[in-house]
């Protein structure tokens, strides 16, 4: 009997999920059907999962919002008697929990169709990593075919945003990011022309989400593999990239990009968040997106270690100044929508 997968995710603000869909595009390659379901009930999921006669379910959750919210579901494959799997990015966060599921993957599960079709679960037992990106298939988007491309960001809304991502990992080392438990080598897909022409032309999106942790745009090798290809996008940035990088990113079509600045003290931000990064950069970065008309989302955090009042004030006044679309988190809910 051909084998199948169920991936399941509780809808955030991004419901199209590049990680999903490219698990499915690995699983497809080696014989393995996929399917998807966006959790709304636990009936309805389970009447979902006995019409079907799904076996394999995995679940993937982006934050501690969502991964609560999938409990009951997770709970429910298990009563079924469905062999159950979780990953995503909260998972591989490394936090302590104790999911109702048969198997959790705390790295990049790439490795999938090897334990769907032989049983070889090395991926649950280590947190293994991908080492070259540029052989993994593209993302398989026609399995998000009948669900809204969403981006719950104000210059995005009522677009179709397509998520791509072009590197892994992030050289830098602040000391709240989420993902300073991976390699600091970054891991560049050296493809960009070549798979965003595919898969612009295939989804014909208005917009392109490139989601890597930060745009790797100091990699030369990377920014050749543009070549002159050209379409709308956003990103993530920091407020330190070099004017000429910023212009070169404007001509490729970057119309939003979003940048942590995390605190409006400087010797704070520096000595206790280690971003290492200037006020004077942070100024110029946003006049320069200004005058390119780029729209921009700065990050900020409260509630930090030894944060005072006055540093918290300081933050506040910072915000105002930038302006563009502030995003400001609480410190202990970095990772829990509210």
């Amino acid at each position: 009997m051909k084998k199948k997968i169920l991936f399941a995710f509780y809808p955030l603000f991004v419901k199209y999920n590049h990680g999903i869909a490219l698990l499915s595009a690995l699983c497809k390659e080696r014989g393995v059907d996929t399917d998807i379901y966006v959790l709304d009930s636990v009936k309805n999921f389970s009447d979902y999962i006995l019409k079907n006669r799904i076996v394999f379910v995995g679940f993937t959750c982006v934050t501690e919002y969502d991964y609560k919210k999938c409990l009951p579901f997770m709970e429910e494959a298990r009563r079924i008697g469905c062999i159950s799997m979780l990953g995503g990015v909260y998972i591989r966060r490394g936090t302590d929990l104790d999911a109702p599921v048969d198997f959790i993957c705390r790295g990049e599960g790439e490795s999938l169709p090897d334990f769907l079709l032989h049983g070889d679960g090395k991926l649950f037992e280590k947190k293994m990593l991908c080492e070259d990106i540029n052989a993994l298939p593209l993302p398989d988007y026609e399995l998000f075919r009948d669900i809204p491309f969403e981006r719950d960001i104000p210059f995005l809304k009522g677009k179709k945003v397509l998520p791509y991502h072009s590197s892994r990992g992030c050289p830098h080392s602040c000391s709240f990011c989420e993902i300073q438990g991976q390699p600091k080598a970054v891991r560049c897909r050296y493809k960009v022309q070549e798979d965003l022409s595919y898969l612009i032309g295939k989804y014909s999106p208005d917009i392109v989400f490139v989601g890597d942790e930060l745009l790797p745009y100091y990699n030369q090798k990377w920014r050749e593999s543009w070549e002159d290809f050209r379409h709308p996008f956003v990103a993530y940035i920091r407020a330190d990239i070099p004017e000429d990088m910023l212009v070169w990113l404007h001509n490729r079509g970057m119309k939003g990009c979003a940048f942590g600045v995390e605190s409006g003290d400087e010797q704070y931000r520096n000595e206790v968040l280690r971003k290492g990064l200037q006020d004077y950069e942070i100024f110029r970065t946003v006049e320069m997106l200004k005058r390119l008309r780029i729209e921009y989302v700065p990050f900020y955090m409260t509630d930090t270690p030894g944060e005072t009042f006055a540093i918290k004030a300081k933050t506040f006044r910072m915000s105002q100044e930038l302006g563009g679309y502030p995003v400001v988190w609480k410190y202990e809910n970095l990772f829990e929508m509210r």
